[in-house]
């Protein structure tokens, strides 16, 4: 009889708690089935803005015209960063400052970008990377890339050097770190490189 009563007593608790777990579970389910689907859509709003900004970003290329040393477009690019990269060097060999600390060439690569002709007076610099960040911005939040891939294609070796230099150690942008972390643009020749132990910095 006590054993009945004990059993009574004890199957009310139990089967609450058995419900309480399957209600439980069930909501752990269809939460995970909205983040599901969140992620989904958010991933299909970046994709979209991602190709409509793109667009854009297309037609602002061929419409503007970059120039250096007598190169045009993205062979301006090539050229111009292969003459910051130089005086970079240059620098470090003359005044002493370790190549591969991001903080002792830091002063010397930011001059070199902003400072030169390629970007004092027509900001060809500056409006290149304001210009792209917004694509990585949003290939990141979006998770990308497929993306990503056909980006980094349409970029020159001089462009991607620019571009990442500028978003690891000028800007210091969490998009960008991320997106190379990942392998964009790690496609780069290790001769656009200011330094070959720049790759483990940046990838």
């Amino acid at each position: 009889m006590d054993y009945a009563v004990f059993v009574g007593g004890l199957a009310g608790p139990l089967a609450t708690l058995i419900g309480f777990i399957y209600v439980y579970l069930t909501f752990l389910g269809q939460q995970r089935q909205l983040d599901e689907q969140r992620e989904r859509l958010d991933r299909d709003e970046a994709s979209k803005e991602f190709s409509e900004y793109l667009n854009l970003w297309n037609e602002f290329r061929s419409k503007v015209f970059y120039s250096w040393d007598k190169q045009t477009g993205s062979k301006a690019f090539d050229s111009f960063w292969g003459n910051v990269k130089g005086s970079v060097q240059s620098n470090s060999a003359s005044e002493k400052f370790d190549i591969d600390d991001p903080n002792a060439f830091l002063h010397s690569l930011k001059h070199h970008l902003t400072k030169s002709s390629f970007n004092k007076g027509s900001g060809q610099y500056e409006d290149f990377i304001r210009m792209i960040y917004p694509l990585l911005e949003i290939a990141e939040r979006g998770k990308l890339d497929n993306k990503l891939k056909y980006l980094e294609n349409l970029l020159s070796d001089g462009e991607k050097a620019i571009l990442v230099y500028s978003a690891t150690f000028l800007d210091q942008k969490d998009f960008g770190i991320k997106l190379f972390k990942s392998g964009f643009c790690k496609s780069i020749p290790d001769d656009y490189l200011i330094s070959l132990g720049h790759r483990n910095l940046i990838f």
